[in-house]
């Protein structure tokens, strides 16, 4: 009995290595892209200028402030906060503060406004270049749907808690992945590598992501027909 069940013991083993071998094979990268250029998150940003920064001279405390109180006008615009509660109090009490020490608040308050419009654009914009091309690129993957089987589209992010936890990313940091057969992830945000055909997405595509509490549009700039997904050790 001894024998036969060392004999059997060891035929497990070589069973179990020889699918861990076949599963290891199934990441690896087909030859035929093996030669595909990978991409990294700053390549899917197209060139520009440097951003003009009226506020250089500004003394960093001052700027922290004017970026808070932009912050807080807007939300109150917006109705996200009310103009009776302490965030908002607290900001009308530092722009009468910068204003009585003889700073040009509403001057230096329009030039934050007009940066963040600015990085807000061009967050939108999308290198145009890289539509159509086959490439590969690393990133965390967020799924639009959990399934038992996988999944077979995710948004690729560059960052973990993005678009869940912290608010989107630009529109061009966040790709659509469309998978031609299902992907079993083992949990949100997995390191893995794509590769396949990139395409450049119009300013006003979004998709829908659920979550625990409810579903949010996330705006992505581009989208992947997907042909490999590896796996990322970290």
């Amino acid at each position: 009995m001894t024998r036969n069940f060392i004999i059997l013991a060891l035929f497990c083993t070589l069973l179990m290595a020889a699918f861990a071998m076949q599963h290891k094979r199934g990441n690896e990268l087909p030859a035929e892209y093996a030669d595909v250029k990978q991409l990294e998150w700053n390549d899917l940003i197209p060139p520009t200028k440097p951003l003009a920064d009226e506020l250089s001279d500004t003394p960093m405390n001052v700027r922290y402030d004017l970026g808070f109180i932009a912050k807080v006008m807007a939300d109150a615009d917006a109705n996200v906060i009310s103009r009776d509660g302490p965030e908002y109090r607290n900001a009308i009490g530092l722009l009468e503060k910068h204003r009585s020490d003889g700073l040009d608040v509403d001057r230096l308050l329009a030039a934050v406004s007009g940066r963040d419009q600015e990085i807000a654009k061009r967050g939108e914009d999308v290198n145009t270049s890289l539509d159509g091309n086959l490439v590969r690129l690393p990133g965390y993957a967020l799924p639009l749907q959990t399934m038992e089987r996988g999944v077979t589209e995710f948004l690729l992010v560059p960052f973990v808690g993005a678009c869940i936890h912290v608010p989107p990313p630009p529109p061009n940091q966040v790709v659509l992945a469309q998978l031609e057969s299902a992907y079993k992830l083992n949990d949100l945000y997995d390191p893995v590598l794509i590769t396949g055909l990139l395409k450049a997405q119009p300013a006003s595509t979004s998709t829908e992501l659920y979550l625990v509490d409810g579903q949010a549009q996330v705006p992505m700039g581009y989208s992947m027909q997907v042909v490999h997904v590896e796996p990322i050790e970290e």
